[in-house]
């Protein structure tokens, strides 16, 4: 039996008004929905059966709490890892997006349980260099062993806005990475790797 429910729900503040309807849009499982904002609300009518209904529904609280989690991230410098790889459509190891954005002068740390980051960084910019982890990774899939390695890497080329080649020549130079018959591998504990080579990638991008 075909049905017509109207929800009304809050808006985050600040949030462009095409980035929600595209977001709750993409959410809608039912075969017709009408949205509208105004007044700092999204009213949201959706006809289809009441398994339709509920699970868009469902789908649309979920898109909604994402929205306000970045808002969270820009008023209170802090947002789930979850919201934020939803927002980027991909995964990415979180200690990488620290140190990525502490490279790129930013303070960042996270929960104690890894769910939540705090930073300074504005949500543009996490979910920019949060992409540009995950990118780094798929590069690194087959010529870097181990998960260290690759999140280093990751992390400096994200970071320094550098390809992940010209971190791995510099990673050799430095001996913190060794060239195998199996791959490139980490000679020492990431974090430490990883000072040395931005050290060395700052220097060298240094004018004069």
């Amino acid at each position: 039996m075909i049905k017509r429910k109207l929800y009304v729900a809050n808006l985050p503040p600040g949030i462009p008004i095409d980035k929600v309807y595209e977001k709750i849009s993409s959410t809608i499982r039912s075969g017709y929905a009408e949205i509208s904002i105004r007044g700092g609300r999204v009213y949201i009518e959706i006809v289809g059966t009441e398994f339709e209904i509920k699970d868009s529904w469902y789908r649309v609280r979920q898109a909604l709490a994402d929205l306000w989690e970045l808002y969270r991230l820009r008023t209170r410098r802090e947002a789930s890892i979850e919201a934020i790889v939803k927002e980027a459509g991909r995964t990415f190891p979180p200690e990488a997006l620290v140190y990525a954005l502490e490279l790129r002068g930013y303070e960042a740390r996270l929960s104690d349980d890894k769910s939540l980051l705090y930073t300074t960084a504005p949500p543009e910019e996490v979910i920019t260099t949060a992409r540009k982890i995950a990118d780094a990774i798929d590069q690194l899939k087959y010529r870097v062993r181990g998960s260290a390695a690759k999140r280093m890497i990751a992390a400096i080329a994200a970071g320094l806005d550098v390809d992940v080649e010209h971190v791995i020549e510099y990673g050799l130079r430095s001996r913190v990475l060794e060239e195998t018959e199996d791959g490139i591998i980490l000679r020492e504990e990431w974090r430490r790797g990883l000072r040395k080579i931005a050290v060395m990638l700052k220097g060298a991008q240094t004018p004069g």
